[in-house]
């Protein structure tokens, strides 16, 4: 009863004095609503670019590619190597424990022709393994197989952007399209990227490129046409270690001649990853930090009026005390009151925050969702503001002498 009693007493409060109470409570539905909003928002940003590193396809990542030897003597002796070529593949995943997955790639430009529309574009030649390694997937038919492979199949997987350019919005598959003088037929269309946070040229030439099967490739853009080879480290955070094992083995696979070049991306990315989630990280604790003031105001704002509304009901204080109500009663009910006042403010934000979540969340191509967590959060916090308000003068209440109070 004294729980529920101190729950309508505050209501009623609320009610009566309808504009104290909107301006008390004005501080924490604006902070509960900026941490909801604050939270979400990080957290749809924080999603798109973790997606957006995802798409990129580099996570362990080391790109192999072919370079004029740079001395004298590597070019007195460049005819020792046949270049790289597709074998090297299983040399080195055989030679290499670092090594998880090898891919050669082709990549080089040509023009192609849908219905009446003819583009430059460019063409990958890729091995079925390639969509494990760079992360690829389609949102219609599906990607290069394994039987593409092996019987040189004339089949073609067109980027996203390159789809809408050729077809509209009809669907490509089962369709063919001319690519260097060569008919292929349209069997997958490759996702569309998240580049809204991580934008890059590799992706965007993918998104308006094609790709089709390396055994075809070969036939349309000459024999063992690799452009470079991808490798995946079995663990990124070791890609040093694994690129001197992958130098090593391609100087004995080439005689010696240094006539290639290892990129290791999978440090780039491992470092930059690390740079942004710092970044990130910061972001959250100034916005959270900005939000929090305005929770802090809001409870200074409970403080005062708890205060005031004890200064008005002083013969309430000393009356019930006289007829036997202990101090921990009036402690409580006073507490109580303070609690409810954080929680209608702290239930007002979290809503008011929900729905400008909702609205902005149509700004953001890959959508936004309400952060449960923040939700929480902001809650809780509030919570805890309306606790810490409403302890000194609910103690101030609970310690008065009932003469003094009905004599007040």
């Amino acid at each position: 009863m004294i729980i529920s009693e101190a729950i309508r007493t505050s209501l009623e409060e609320v009610r009566a004095h309808k504009l104290r109470s909107v301006l008390t409570l004005a501080g924490v539905v604006l902070g509960t609503t900026a941490l909801v909003i604050v939270i979400s928002v990080l957290g749809g940003v924080t999603k798109a670019v973790w997606a957006g590193f995802d798409d990129l396809g580099l996570d362990g990542v080391l790109i192999i590619s072919a370079k004029e030897p740079s001395d004298r003597i590597n070019r007195a002796k460049a005819h020792y190597s046949r270049g790289l070529r597709v074998e090297d593949q299983e040399y080195l995943r055989a030679g290499v424990d670092g090594i998880r997955e090898m891919t050669s790639v082709g990549e080089t430009r040509a023009v192609i022709t849908g219905g009446s529309t003819m583009r430059r574009i460019t063409v990958y030649g890729v091995m079925p393994n390639f969509a494990q390694i760079k992360n690829r997937k389609v949102s219609e038919g599906r990607f290069i197989g394994q039987r593409d492979q092996a019987s040189v199949a004339p089949v073609v997987v067109l980027g996203h952007k390159l789809k809408e350019q050729l077809f509209g919005g009809e669907t490509p598959i089962g369709q063919q399209v001319t690519v260097q003088g060569r008919r292929l037929t349209v069997v997958g269309v490759g996702t569309k990227f998240n580049m809204e946070f991580v934008d890059d040229d590799q992706m965007r030439q993918e998104t308006g490129g094609v790709y089709v099967p390396f055994s075809i490739y070969e036939t349309m853009f000459g024999r063992n046409a690799v452009s470079y080879v991808i490798a995946k480290a079995v663990d990124p955070a070791r890609s040093v270690e694994t690129e001197g094992d992958v130098k090593r083995l391609y100087a004995r696979a080439h005689r010696g001649v240094e006539d290639v070049k290892i990129d290791n991306v999978a440090k780039d990315i491992l470092k930059t990853r690390g740079e942004v989630d710092v970044i990130l990280k910061n972001w959250l604790i100034v916005f959270v930090s900005i939000a929090g003031i305005s929770l802090l105001i809001g409870g200074v704002g409970i403080f005062s009026v708890l205060k005031i509304s004890i200064s008005e009901r002083l013969y309430e204080i000393g009356l019930r005390k006289s007829i036997g109500a202990s101090d921990g009663e009036i402690f409580f009910q006073f507490l109580i009151e303070s609690m409810t006042l954080s929680l209608v403010g702290a239930l007002s934000g979290a809503l008011f925050g929900c729905a400008v979540v909702l609205f902005i969340s149509t700004k953001f191509p890959a959508g936004l969702s309400i952060s449960i967590g923040g939700l929480i959060a902001a809650s809780g916090f509030a919570l805890v503001i309306g606790l810490f308000a409403g302890l000194y003068p609910s103690l101030t209440a609970a310690r008065m002498q009932p003469v003094d109070a009905l004599r007040a």
